[in-house]
């Protein structure tokens, strides 16, 4: 990671110029400081991943483990027999994050991207399945008839939602400016009445991981206008993903083009 910071000269300025318009109160040492330790974060969420063949579940609880408190949030959304949307982020260690759930013994689904290299895909799909979290590739023919029956059984599905996508998506206020976010937790949550909770993972220092889990977020069904409902319902989730970030900034991967699509 530290090796990264020097020799991907282009990630770290995207990270550089997002740090800067984002936190124009920190100095370019602070800036500087954070970009190195993000670049040290996601070098350790690679090797994690790559050893999640030898993780089994009482590893898990020993570094990734819920408290009971959160896991009695996560049941409580479950006795309405709707599923749960986790609403997420690329903060902390995400994959840790699904496992941990999993471990929990609660059946939870990942939306994720098809990576054309089907050997890579194939990899990343078997570390997820190994530790009971199944994936559902996105813009498959049939996506949404896979997450509709997870929904049905009474499953989590858990969707990331930060970053600027080629996915359907509404603008929202993100850090004070627009930006281009995926709604379809919204809008599935709005057409099913399924709960929705943010939970992040963070990095704690040792390298364990502490689940930030929230109460379930209610919409606010204040028009009668459900592409604006949607709208609203994006923004009010993603200013809880917004909190978690300001908190850790150098937990959050600040190299991705976060505003490339402009408002028109």
């Amino acid at each position: 990671g530290a090796a990264a910071y020097y020799l991907v000269a282009d990630a770290r300025k995207k990270a550089r110029k997002n740090l800067t318009l984002c936190f124009p109160e920190k100095s370019k040492d602070e800036i500087e400081c954070i970009i190195k330790k993000i670049f040290k974060y996601q070098a350790k969420n690679f090797f994690e991943l790559l050893n999640f063949p030898k993780m089994d579940k009482s590893f898990f609880h020993s570094v990734a483990s819920m408290s009971q408190k959160d896991i009695e949030i996560y049941k409580k959304a479950l006795s309405k027999n709707k599923g749960l949307l986790i609403a997420s982020a690329h903060f902390g260690n995400w994959e840790m994050l699904a496992s941990g759930v999993a471990a929990e013994n609660f059946p939870v689904n990942v939306i994720a991207k098809r990576i054309y290299i089907e050997e890579l895909n194939q990899m990343l799909v078997s570390y997820r399945s190994s530790k009971n979290v199944n994936v559902i590739l996105r813009s498959e023919r049939d996506t949404a008839r896979k997450m509709l029956k997870a929904l049905k059984n009474n499953e989590i599905i858990a969707m990331l939602i930060d970053q600027d996508t080629s996915v359907q998506s509404v603008f929202v206020d993100f850090f004070g400016m627009p930006a281009s976010t995926p709604s379809g937790l919204a809008t599935i949550a709005l057409k099913t009445g399924t709960p929705v909770i943010m939970t992040v993972s963070k990095r704690l220092p040792g390298d364990t991981h502490v689940f930030i889990v929230s109460e379930e977020i209610e919409p606010d069904k204040t028009t009668d206008n459900f592409e604006q409902d949607v709208i609203n319902f994006t923004a009010k989730v993603t200013k809880y993903i917004e909190k978690c970030i300001k908190e850790n900034p150098e937990q959050w991967v600040w190299f991705h083009e976060r505003w490339k699509t402009k408002k028109v």
